[in-house]
């Protein structure tokens, strides 16, 4: 089941301001929009640590990914001709881990992929035959580098994203934009529910004078019950 951003925002708002006053719970849905980003992105850090398997649903694709040639002395050792190719975006930050980074998948519009590298290969490659020609892509400074093709236009990137929201500054090839408050967030349905009790207890529970951990003393309630019963007295 698709879930959209918008969906998330109003769940959260909508269970806090649950038997009270919505005005009492003065918070933006630009603000609830970021805890959470910074929630999924916490959750899906922890799990990709515990070295578990990629949900599909945390991915986002950025379909049509514009290239420009430029000089190949910007990439330091990387051994090409005289150019290679450079994305105009930069490339939004991706979930932070013990990897260097969670780009999952590069290709070309006709779907041929693009192996990954990076700049101490890129120094080496030169010199084994096999692989010299290779084309290939790495990160540097936030831009998506391709080496050893200088006619490519545009490349299909894939990747789990910190804040889905930052692929808004991207567009498909029809045009459109990558990220839509309306559109499917990359989160799965499991996950989403836990973003909202995490966002209630350490957000939202702490605004009507709950505390945030009822562990040693537990009443057995939900976020949204102490929510209720906080606002019903």
């Amino acid at each position: 089941m698709a879930i959209s951003a918008n969906k998330l925002i109003y769940d959260v708002i909508e269970i806090a301001s649950s038997g009270g006053t919505p005005n009492e719970l003065t918070v933006s849905n630009e603000l609830v929009l970021y805890w959470i980003e910074q929630t999924r992105a916490m959750l899906i850090a922890q799990s990709l640590n515990r070295r578990d398997d990629v949900n599909d649903s945390w991915i986002q694709w950025i379909n049509c990914l514009e290239l420009e040639q430029v000089d190949s002395s910007l990439c330091c050792d990387v051994s090409s001709d005289c150019v290679l190719l450079r994305s105009v975006q930069r490339i939004p930050s991706t979930v932070d881990t013990w990897k260097d980074n969670w780009i999952i998948s590069v290709a070309t519009m006709d779907g041929s992929p693009i192996s990954k590298s990076n700049n101490i290969r890129n120094k080496y490659k030169a010199y084994n035959k096999w692989t010299k020609s290779e084309r290939s892509w790495f990160l540097k400074d936030d831009y998506l580098y391709i080496t050893n093709d200088v006619f490519l236009e545009k490349v299909s990137l894939a990747g789990i994203f910190e804040f889905p929201s930052d692929l808004q500054a991207f567009n498909t090839c029809e045009g459109q934009s990558c990220f839509s408050l309306d559109g499917d967030f990359p989160v799965s349905v499991s996950m989403a529910s836990q973003i909202t009790d995490i966002i209630l207890k350490t957000k939202i529970n702490p605004f009507f004078g709950y505390p945030n951990d009822n562990s040693n003393n537990s009443n057995g309630l939900t976020p949204k019950q102490n929510i209720d019963n906080k606002q019903s007295q």
